[in-house]
């Protein structure tokens, strides 16, 4: 079963295009230290695909942007293409409670991240009639 889920892929590859071509990389720069094709980032980036949060988590923690405005824009409170994700919540490390390698609790960034991402998957759930 395939699930489905409103996200405006177009909007979200233009910022992630964006923020790219701001910080001097290259699509093939980009998505060798991303580990995923630039064939595929070329697609996200032109909206025929959808970025995981995998993806965009990766691309944020390389790039230093905020995964909020990637993901929503300038709306996202957070910032815009030109605010870091470590200078707006303290980076990919701290949001997901890791120091120095090792996992440990999770910060308020962490927390924040977590319930945003649960709401968006219950919504998801409803929508396709599974709860």
């Amino acid at each position: 079963m395939q699930l489905q889920y409103d996200i405006d892929k177009k909007a979200i590859g233009e910022r992630l295009r964006s923020v790219r071509v701001n910080k001097g990389l290259t699509q093939e720069q980009l998505s060798e230290e991303i580990g995923v094709t630039s064939k595929y980032l070329s697609k996200v980036e032109n909206g025929a695909a959808a970025p995981s949060l995998q993806f965009i988590l990766r691309f944020a923690e390389v790039t230093g942007s905020d995964p909020g405005f990637l993901l929503k824009g300038p709306d996202s409170g957070k910032g815009g293409a030109g605010s870091s994700f470590s200078e707006s919540g303290g980076g990919y490390e701290e949001a997901f409670g890791r120091t120095a390698g090792k996992r440990s609790g999770r910060s308020a960034a962490g927390m924040k991240i977590c319930e945003e991402i649960t709401e968006k998957i219950m919504d998801v759930l409803e929508k396709n009639g599974i709860l």
